[in-house]
């Protein structure tokens, strides 16, 4: 601990000497993308659209690439500044502080979500007698010495974690196959397009999270790369988590899938390996655990980031502990189990994530583009 103290202070604290490769932000994108909405996303789209939920992914990735099209084309006209930076640019020193003050909450509600979903998944699953204020408070003190580290160790974390969270997900679909029963699948298009299309908006909030990229663009080597990383991101994600759905709905059927606030962790339970690997979900979960942290991790670091920004502080590490108390206070009061966490997910949390990751973003656009602010960079 004394080696990181004195590193902090020989470094310095700014961290525009950190550069991290496009495909360490694509491996990032995909996981912040991944790892919470794997469990969630097959019960809220077969709520909305039953059996025909597996075509969802499809229109709900169009809201992730509208968000990396804003995001780009914002960072091609201040390819050395992040969101908060060139809303200043933008928007004048006033309004854009008040961007920046959106944006901290944005983070701190996004961090939340993950702490209670974390908690939700270990408390009933595995550690029941656990206190839930415990298991928050143990998950945000790993991921506080991973924000200290900073982004560069965050996202060489990712890159261990991401074959292991793959691999683990395609040996759930591998061992369940067997069970697979394709007339889940019919009638196609029952209700008609319409419930696709709105089943899509919720997910579609999941994808809108590469907005974490107008953050880290400017510590991204080689720029040209980013957009072709991301694009490709988002459609890997797409497939997968078509997948999921898939494997959900032709394993519990539509009905027991949205009937279950967690259906993929349901069937997780009950894959059996011949009779000699039994409840593999203890396995499953360890790794669905280590692609959280990173996400989760990586949320709390743009909080953190944001906050020093906003108000000029030299270093996020000041902001690090209070940031996770917070976070900690606030999840044993409130959204305290799966249902109305599920329902905050499905009602509130879409309309509030579009006005960080389309909204603000297209209006920043058109203002640089209307005030002939920055220089687009091709």
């Amino acid at each position: 601990m004394r080696g990181l103290i004195s590193r902090i202070k020989r470094e310095g604290t700014r961290i525009d000497r950190v550069r991290i490769s496009a495909l360490q932000f694509a491996t990032l994108l995909f996981l912040t993308i991944m790892a919470t909405a794997v469990l969630t996303v097959p019960s809220i789209t077969a709520k909305t659209a039953g059996q025909s939920a597996w075509m969802v992914p499809a229109l709900a990735s169009g809201f992730g690439f509208i968000t990396l099209w804003l995001t780009i084309k914002l960072n091609r006209r201040f390819p050395e500044k992040n969101l908060i930076q060139y809303s200043r640019a933008i928007a004048g020193k006033y309004m854009g502080k008040v961007i920046g003050i959106g944006y901290i909450i944005f983070f701190f509600v996004f961090s939340f979500l993950i702490v209670q979903q974390f908690a939700e998944v270990i408390y009933i699953f595995l550690l029941g007698d656990t206190p839930p204020w415990f298991l928050n408070l143990c998950f945000v003190l790993v991921s506080s010495y991973g924000v200290l580290l900073g982004i560069e160790v965050i996202a060489r974390s990712a890159q261990f974690v991401l074959p292991l969270f793959v691999i683990s997900f395609l040996s759930i679909a591998f061992f369940a196959f067997q069970d697979m029963r394709l007339k889940e699948l019919l009638p196609l298009f029952e209700g008609g397009l319409y419930p696709i299309i709105k089943a899509s908006v919720v997910p579609g909030s999941w994808f809108g999270e590469c907005i974490i990229m107008a953050f880290l663009f400017p510590h991204i080597n080689k720029h040209k790369e980013v957009f072709r990383k991301g694009f490709w991101t988002i459609i890997v994600a797409a497939i997968f988590f078509t997948g999921n759905i898939l494997l959900t709905l032709l394993i519990l059927g539509p009905e027991l899938a949205a009937g279950y606030d967690l259906p993929f962790w349901l069937l997780v339970r009950f894959i059996e390996v011949g009779s000699t690997f039994l409840r593999i979900e203890t396995i499953i979960v360890f790794l669905w655990i280590s692609a959280v942290v990173v996400k989760f991790t990586l949320i709390y670091y743009l909080g953190c980031v944001t906050a020093a920004e906003v108000f000029g502080w030299k270093s996020h590490r000041r902001i690090v502990i209070p940031f996770g108390l917070v976070l900690v206070a606030t999840s044993n009061f409130i959204l305290n189990n799966t249902m109305d966490l599920n329902l905050f997910l499905s009602n509130y949390w879409p309309p509030f994530a579009y006005v960080f990751e389309l909204v603000i973003p297209g209006l920043l656009l058109a203002a640089a583009v209307l005030l002939k602010k920055g220089r687009e960079i091709r």
